[in-house]
């Protein structure tokens, strides 16, 4: 735990500014106005990170996968789930062609909702997954500051952002989605605006410029806008389903990406388990984790959960 002096210390571009709620600096002509009160400080969490490039990252998963037998295809389209007699049997891809496989894992991101549905199992799942357009935003950091090395990943709940080192000493900020910004849910995630808004722009930078009062704000905007996978409740479904053979690894929300090792390993278990007759579903799967050891009971994730009321329902899950 970090007191403001402590704080201060590491990180002496930061505002100890505390603000009644996140609104929309286009909304509240109040918006930079301070309210005379003070965060706490900080809780610092050194064992936590993030993966600044996930291509270079899949691309090492995916070198690993071959090293062991595995094959990839790309710039392929599915368009059947196959299956008999309640068992799913293969796919068959845009071209025609088809693969037979006894077992089918869901882990297409955005597009998940539309898998399932062509599967046939998304009625049948109490939490199910949407497509959510989301902007991320870089603006420089601010003279006399190296961010990029001297800079921590940043979760400002008082703002309703995080924001990161990236390259080129710049600062990546993202939303951790409070009430007031409205939400984009995508219903074709072949088709959406891939463009940076300028209300979300200034909404995101002008609360970072909140809490770094000397952030530099550009006149031309400049980010990555792309999609997010989200369950009803933010939290991720690693389950089966209805139809046999056929397992999802969705609903990962922007925030499970350096968790894949661990997914990984939890699905293997999990599928392992209902390949050889396991009923997950009356009674959940728990996995040893491979380094600390930890019990994760596999329930948690079920498709057929309720909604966790102590969910952050963001991007923070």
């Amino acid at each position: 735990i970090w007191d403001l002096e402590k704080l201060k210390e590491r990180m002496p571009i930061y505002s100890h500014d505390q603000y009644d709620g996140t609104t929309r600096p286009d909304e509240d002509e109040h918006f930079f106005d301070k309210t005379g009160k003070k965060i706490e400080g900080a809780v610092f969490t050194p064992g936590s990170g993030y993966v600044s490039d996930p291509q270079l990252s899949s691309h090492n998963l995916q070198v690993a996968a071959e090293a062991k037998g595995g094959e990839f295809l790309f710039n392929k389209e599915i368009t059947e789930i196959r299956q008999e007699n309640g068992k799913v049997v293969g796919v068959t891809l845009k071209s025609g062609e088809q693969i037979d496989a006894p077992v089918v894992v869901n882990v297409a991101g955005p597009h998940s909702f539309v898998i399932n549905q062509m599967a046939g199992v998304e009625e049948e799942m109490n939490i199910k997954t949407k497509a959510l357009r989301h902007e991320v935003h870089h603006v420089p950091s601010p003279d006399g500051f190296d961010f990029e090395k001297d800079g921590f990943h940043t979760s400002d709940g008082d703002n309703s952002i995080y924001f990161r080192p990236e390259t080129g000493n710049t600062i990546l900020i993202g939303s951790e989605d409070p009430l007031c910004d409205p939400k984009e849910w995508i219903e074709d995630p072949d088709d959406y605006n891939n463009q940076v808004t300028e209300s979300q722009w200034k909404a995101q930078v002008y609360r970072c410029a909140r809490r770094i009062p000397d952030l530099k704000i550009p006149s031309r905007t400049s980010g990555v806008v792309d999609l997010y996978d989200v369950s009803d409740d933010w939290i991720p479904i690693y389950d089966k389903s209805a139809l046999r053979g056929f397992y999802m690894a969705i609903g990962s929300s922007g925030n499970q990406f350096k968790n894949a090792p661990v997914a990984g390993h939890c699905m293997a278990e999990l599928i392992d388990a209902c390949e050889k007759g396991h009923d997950h579903d009356a009674n959940p799967l728990k996995v040893k984790t491979v380094y600390t050891g930890l019990e994760l009971n596999m329930g948690f994730y079920s498709r057929n959960r309720e909604i966790n009321p102590n969910s952050s329902f963001s991007v923070n899950g």
